[in-house]
Order: C-alpha cells, then structure tokens, then sequence
C-alpha cells in the first residue's frame, strides 16, 4: 500500500513537471501582435518645441504575426504630420526592429518589450526617444517621445476599424 501512494506521488509530481515545462512562462507570450494586427483610427495630439500643441486624426494599420510586426501610423495635423513606419520582431516578448519617421526624417533602431497587451519600446538614432502602446481588442493607446526634432511628444486614442 504505501508502496502504491508513494508511485502515484511520483506520478503525480512527474505529470506537474511535465506540465509546467510546457507552459509558457510567467509574462510569456505566444503572439504579442495579435490584438494589434489590423486597422485603427482616431485622434491625438502633437507637442512641439515651444509647447505649441497640433491635434491631429490618425491612421494606423499592423500587420505580420507571432514574431514579427509592421507598423504604419499616418497623422495629420496643422502644419506638420507624423509618418511612422516600423518592422519589429519578437523574441519571448523581446522587441527588436527599425523604425523611420518620414515627416521629420529620421530612423533608427528600436529595442524592447512586448505583451499580449503592451509594448515599451526605446528608439535609437538621429533622435533619442520611447514609444509605449497599451491596447485591447478594441482600443489602443499610443504614447512616443523624441529628443532631437522639434516633435516633443505625439498620443493618440486609436479604435479599431
């Protein structure tokens, strides 16, 4: 009898080892881009040098799938315009890809995180700066700050189309 408990405590063990060793690990993901990839659209606001602010109306659309992503965010404002374009690959939620901003002509390289619901990510080059993106199925969030050009910050509040 005790013989038998004990082999099913070593089962029981053996299955839960087996198990956790498949699972993903905590804050792993299998797809951080799938509630991105699509269309979205909506309104922002642009800071630039001397706190002069610009509304602006946003176009964004994602695409690609587990590990890699491209981004194209279209803003247009007053005078200026924000023109993004990024190509991101992901490596268990490590972000890594280049990015181009067409309006104030600057590129660079871009490092950081992902999650099935965020990314934070640093931009490198000609201009120093962040981009964060909090999202849901439906809504995202948009937040980027530069050093280097006359855009200070750019946020939007973007809805799925």
């Amino acid at each position: 009898m005790i013989e038998t408990i004990t082999k099913l405590k070593v089962f029981a063990a053996a299955t839960l080892f087996m198990h956790l060793l498949a699972a993903p690990a905590a804050g792993a993901t299998t797809n951080p881009f799938a509630l991105l990839v699509g269309k979205w659209g909506g309104n922002g606001l642009m800071t630039l040098d001397g706190n002069r602010k610009e509304r602006l109306v946003c176009e964004a659309q994602y695409s690609g799938g587990a590990a890699q992503l491209v981004l194209s965010i279209n803003c247009t404002g007053g005078q200026n315009k924000v023109d993004l374009r990024a190509k991101l690959s992901s490596n268990a939620g490590r972000l890594l890809g280049f990015w181009e901003e067409r309006f104030f002509k600057v590129a660079g390289s871009i490092s950081g995180v992902a999650t099935e619901s965020k990314m934070d990510f640093k931009v490198v080059g000609v201009v120093q700066g962040s981009m964060k993106v909090e999202y849901s199925k439906a809504r995202q969030k948009v937040t980027i700050t530069a050093q280097g050009v006359p855009l200070q910050t750019v946020t939007m509040n973007l809805t799925r189309r």
